[in-house]
């Protein structure tokens, strides 16, 4: 990196690459041990509720967040646990978020 007044298509690209690293570093430093994140008293509830959404959800399918978490909690009663199960789910790259956060597309 250097400081000039006129920018060169090499900064250009440099300064992208930097971005994807840090990006993507901070990214991973917030997914790792997700089993160990979860409370133990929510363990198992968490473990049910992946089990539910995922027969809820098919592969390939997309399903909006807010609804997703509307059904489970008429179903299990503790949001807590479902936001668990459904992080935990995007953090092994089960589900993907699009559209800011508002759409889930289940990849596997």
């Amino acid at each position: 990196m250097h400081l000039q007044p006129i920018v060169k298509k090499e900064h250009c690209i440099e300064a992208h690459r930097l971005f994807k690293i840090s990006t993507l570093n901070a990214a991973a430093s917030g997914m790792q041990n997700s089993a160990k994140e979860t409370p133990e008293e929510l363990r198992t509830l968490v473990q049910r509720v992946e089990d539910a959404i995922k027969r809820r959800v098919a592969i390939g399918n997309r399903i909006a967040y807010p609804k997703l978490i509307q059904e489970l909690t008429g179903r299990f009663d503790n949001e807590r646990a479902i936001n668990f199960a459904i992080m935990a789910m995007v953090k092994r790259g089960e589900f993907n978020h699009l559209e800011s956060r508002k759409i889930l597309v289940r990849q596997r």
